[in-house]
């Protein structure tokens, strides 16, 4: 069975963090995201990963060349104008030829569940489509799907208010499609999501519900992001690399802490993600923030809820508050604490 990641997007919501990377080469726990998706389609079963690349994709075309990956082949489809969602899975599914049933699945996504009974209520109940759905205590930042007693999806209500939702099941971002149902996509660039999905619901097609309880997160955001990286140490993931260097008089916990990173004595970094080589100073606090690669934090800086973009320095002695964000490659003085 083929699976088709839709890796086209520019990951705008997580700058400046993918001002330098893809979105999907992000890491986490020192690994880069889609290879977390990667591993997952390998344990449920899928022969070939299709990668719907969208432009300006270079550094995710080198890291994850055509050919293989573990057991599974690893074809590439490429896109010359933006396409949306809808326009990707046609694009895929022509240019790599595919016939039978497939699967697609959102590229900034990290999934833990047991695909195979999805499969199987999908083939049972002879479905045009299924959407992997996940609960969330607060839906409202996602579309939530409305299902009756049998499954079937019902309905659609994008990002409602909180407190104000029928439901709290969202979609995960993987879906299960019988290849009649490309012919179905509206032309142009369009998101099935608010095109092929409804119309399909609205027209009592098969389209059926599968809820799940593992973990998942949609990580295009810097908050979910964080999350994510968080629930899976705290699941007994190791968040430090091995070549890391972290000062025994400092104070780690509940954090990433990537290659060649070096942490000096006093430092406190708590529920924070820190990319490869980052150096944090003596002294320096770090709570609740994503560094990316090749940062400087001088000594007696405090960064809380704040996002560092690559190769950017912040000075020694900085305050900076909730909300802060650091472009890339710049330099960032002040304030300081009086």
């Amino acid at each position: 069975m083929d699976a088709i990641v839709l890796v086209g997007g520019q990951g705008t919501r997580l700058r400046p963090l993918t001002a330098t990377r893809h979105k999907s080469l992000v890491p986490l726990c020192n690994r880069p995201a889609i290879e977390y998706l990667f591993d997952w389609l390998q344990r449920s079963g899928f022969s070939r990963i299709v990668l719907a690349i969208g432009q300006h994709n270079k550094d995710l075309i080198a890291a994850y060349p055509p050919g293989q990956y573990g057991g599974m082949a690893l074809a590439h489809v490429h896109e010359t104008e933006r396409l949306e969602s809808g326009g990707a899975i046609r694009n895929a599914v022509a240019k790599a030829k595919i016939t039978e049933r497939f699967s697609v699945l959102n590229g900034d996504i990290f999934v833990e569940f047991d695909f195979a009974p999805a499969l199987e209520q999908h083939i049972e109940r002879a479905a045009d489509l299924t959407l992997a759905l996940h609960e969330e205590a607060d839906p409202s930042q996602f579309g939530v799907a409305v299902l009756d007693d049998s499954g079937m999806v019902m309905g659609f209500i994008e990002k409602p208010p909180l407190g104000a939702a029928p439901g709290n099941l969202v979609n995960a971002g993987v879906w299960i499609f019988e290849p009649s149902l490309v012919d179905e996509i509206p032309a142009g660039a369009v998101r099935v999501e608010e095109t092929l999905f409804p119309s399909l619901v609205a027209r009592r097609r098969t389209v059926l519900g599968y809820a799940f309880t593992g973990l998942w997160a949609d990580i295009g955001t810097r908050t979910r992001y964080l999350a994510i990286n968080r629930a899976m140490i705290e699941g007994g993931r190791n968040g430090i690399a091995s070549t890391a260097t972290i000062d025994p008089a400092s104070t780690v916990s509940g954090s990433s802490v990537g290659d060649l990173s070096t942490i000096g004595p006093g430092a406190i970094v708590e529920r924070s993600l820190l990319w490869e080589r980052v150096q944090v100073g003596m002294g320096a606090e770090v709570r609740d923030s994503i560094v990316a690669d090749r940062v400087v934090i001088g000594a007696g800086a405090r960064l809380t809820e704040t996002t560092v973009g690559s190769g950017a320095t912040v000075a020694p002695g900085a305050l900076l508050v909730p909300g802060t964000s650091v472009g890339p490659g710049t330099r960032y003085d002040g304030p300081h604490e009086r």
